[in-house]
């Protein structure tokens, strides 16, 4: 049953990402994050803005009040980030932002040696706590008991400030959009086997959610209690195009990132 549910999701996912449009379904043109809706302040309390040497434009996730998730990439060619927390604009502080300057960062020493960017994961540690409130808050991750949970076929939400089309300039408010998690088997299809590796993760829409700028954003699930965050924005093929977009899979860092982390609880 399990197998035929999968195959019966991958048919409809391919047919929707197949499905080419002018326009998105707010009728104002395809926004990246693809289809995005401007997000409200404090609706994703631990999205970080990581300016890599105070110009290279990635996310990142608070996972502990000294530490910021994001992936390996947004941090291996520069040497200082300056994190915004607490703000949707990504152009001017607001009241409700919080700024500092980091310098030391651990990316995962497999980093880039097998696949295309594998093993996409970093932790950028801050030099003081940043202080917790309605607009910065903690991200969850996933519990031991969740380490052979898939998440396919779930709605995740994604966000950042990542270009709105292809050449264009990144985006001045925080956008976010919904994909479903797809099997890696239909993410091969699209990207090839050698390229989608067990520590992957794909999500997408009639679009691929991803962009330029978009690179170590928090992939997300929604609950009661606030978010989960199952993957981390690694790499996409192209803005314009309707694929999945692939990210790091929490569960298979999860150990890697607690130690680094120095996360305890569960």
């Amino acid at each position: 049953m399990a197998t035929r549910s999968h195959c019966a999701l991958a048919a409809a996912l391919l047919a929707a990402m197949a499905a080419t449009s002018t326009q998105s379904p707010h009728g104002q043109g395809s926004e990246r994050i693809t289809d995005g809706k401007p997000a409200r302040l404090g609706q994703f309390p631990h999205q970080a803005l990581v300016l890599g040497d105070g110009t290279h434009i990635c996310g990142g996730s608070l996972i502990t009040t000294t530490a910021v998730l994001t992936t390996a990439y947004c941090t291996v060619n520069w040497k200082k980030f300056t994190i915004r927390l607490g703000s949707v604009r990504r152009d001017r502080n607001e009241t409700t932002s919080w700024i500092v300057v980091a310098h030391w960062v651990v990316a995962h020493p497999d980093y880039d040696t097998e696949g295309y960017y594998g093993h996409n994961v970093a932790v950028i540690f801050l030099p003081t706590s940043a202080p917790l409130s309605s607009f910065i808050a903690l991200v969850t991750l996933p519990s031991s008991s969740d380490v052979n949970e898939t998440f396919v076929g779930r709605t995740a939400l994604l966000s950042g400030w990542g270009r709105q089309f292809a050449g264009k300039p990144f985006s001045d408010v925080l956008l976010f959009s919904e994909v479903t998690v797809i099997p890696n088997s239909v993410c091969e299809l699209q990207f090839g086997a050698d390229t989608i590796l067990e520590s992957t993760l794909c999500a997408g829409n009639k679009y691929s959610g991803l962009c330029s700028g978009d690179w170590g954003g928090a992939l997300v699930l929604k609950s009661t209690d606030g978010y989960k965050q199952i993957g981390i924005a690694s790499f996409f093929h192209r803005c314009n195009e309707p694929l999945p977009g692939a990210f790091s899979r929490i569960t298979y860092y999860l150990d890697w990132i607690k130690n680094t982390a120095d996360i305890t609880a569960d």
